[in-house]
């Protein structure tokens, strides 16, 4: 729907709703971006987003050009969906050792959250979910004709996706910090359940994707024969 309203007409606004679509809903990466405006405000929040955007860019540019090659490497895209599943269940276990231990998880324990641009360009490059979710997005704006592959116009789309995770990002974590605030909730105290509960939702969720398109699969190849 998206795409046909806006298509070849605005690729900046085109990539601007897309991404911003992708950056709002509830993942650990905004978490995490919560957690950074909570503990050490404004501008160490502005420096996590930079690190985010900065792979992201990358990203981008990498998958416009190996989009239909990407989709089509199926054991690759298996090891990505295993990787993210495995990577998502560790994490979680992390978090579920802390509740055991009576002790509750702060950015601050970690070395890295004193840099957090660094810590964002490290979460980001193990974020390999990614690269078939964006080529997936590429091929079918491709396909349908709502992108042209002309440099200037994807330059332009990236661009609007870039401004799009800057804003979904941005007012994820003000919401978040404002309605925290209202409430007077005390985070500290609920960081590590709810980390756990989130990673173990992400991690189920992931693996019964993993699970039916692998169903798909067969079923497909089974056809064929």
């Amino acid at each position: 729907m998206i795409a046909a309203l806006l298509s070849k007409k605005n690729p900046l606004l085109l990539g601007f709703t897309i991404s911003l679509m992708g950056a709002l809903p509830l993942g650990y990466i905004n978490i995490i971006s919560l957690q950074v405006l909570l503990e050490q405000g404004n501008w160490a929040s502005l420096s996590f987003i930079s690190g985010i955007i900065f792979i992201q860019y990358f990203v981008l540019r990498a998958i416009n050009k190996m989009a239909v090659w990407l989709v089509n490497q199926e054991k690759l895209l298996r090891f990505i969906d295993i990787f993210t599943i495995l990577f998502l269940f560790t994490i979680a276990l992390y978090f579920m050792t802390n509740i055991a231990n009576d002790k509750n998880t702060s950015l601050s324990v970690f070395k890295l959250s004193q840099y957090p641009f660094l810590l964002a360009l490290f979460l980001n490059l193990l974020n390999f979910i990614q690269w078939p979710y964006w080529s997936g997005i590429y091929i079918y704006l491709f396909r349908t004709s709502n992108l042209e592959s002309q440099k200037s116009t994807n330059t332009t789309f990236i661009l609007g996706a870039l401004l799009g995770t800057i804003a979904g990002m941005f007012l994820f974590a003000h919401i978040g910090e404002f309605l925290i605030k209202a409430n007077q909730v005390q985070i500290s105290s609920y960081i590590n359940p709810f980390f756990m509960l989130l990673f173990l939702f992400l991690a189920s969720a992931q693996t019964i994707k993993f699970v039916f398109k692998k169903k798909s699969l067969h079923l497909k190849i089974a056809n064929k024969f």
